[in-house]
């Protein structure tokens, strides 16, 4: 099992009203954390095919209060099908406390409808999934 650990910092702006990260600011931070995951697989190569987003869950286990430290994301590859896989992610704060953890669901796809997940993608993806 490959585990790709990623540090976003937050910005003042990511904070709502009560002084915590906003809900809808997780998913930016996911985003950045899957991207940096597909590039430390060497995988970024978009021009024959697309990904999208299936499906996105987060369980938030403690607000993430503002702090010039940065956040520790733990990114895993879960599950390998035939059109999609799936990522699971931890949060962590700057005390190293669980804040969150997420599961995202890519569907490969082109011209409008789900296609297999490319050989080269495949490989990749297989190479690092958890064993449970």
């Amino acid at each position: 099992m490959s585990v790709f650990v990623t540090q976003v910092y937050r910005r003042f702006s990511d904070l709502d009203p009560l002084g915590h990260v906003n809900n809808v600011v997780y998913l930016d931070y996911l985003q950045e954390a899957r991207l940096r995951a597909l590039m430390q697989i060497d995988y970024t190569d978009t021009l024959k095919f697309s990904q999208v987003m299936a499906h996105q869950s987060i369980e938030f286990r403690r607000p993430i209060l503002y702090s010039t430290d940065p956040l520790t994301i733990k990114v895993t590859i879960s599950s390998v099908g035939n059109t999609s896989y799936r990522m699971k992610y931890r949060i962590f704060n700057e005390l190293g406390e669980l804040a969150a953890e997420a599961e995202s669901v890519m569907v490969c796809f082109d011209n409008d409808k789900a296609v297999s997940i490319p050989d080269k993608l495949r490989s990749a993806l297989q190479s690092i999934l958890e064993v449970e």
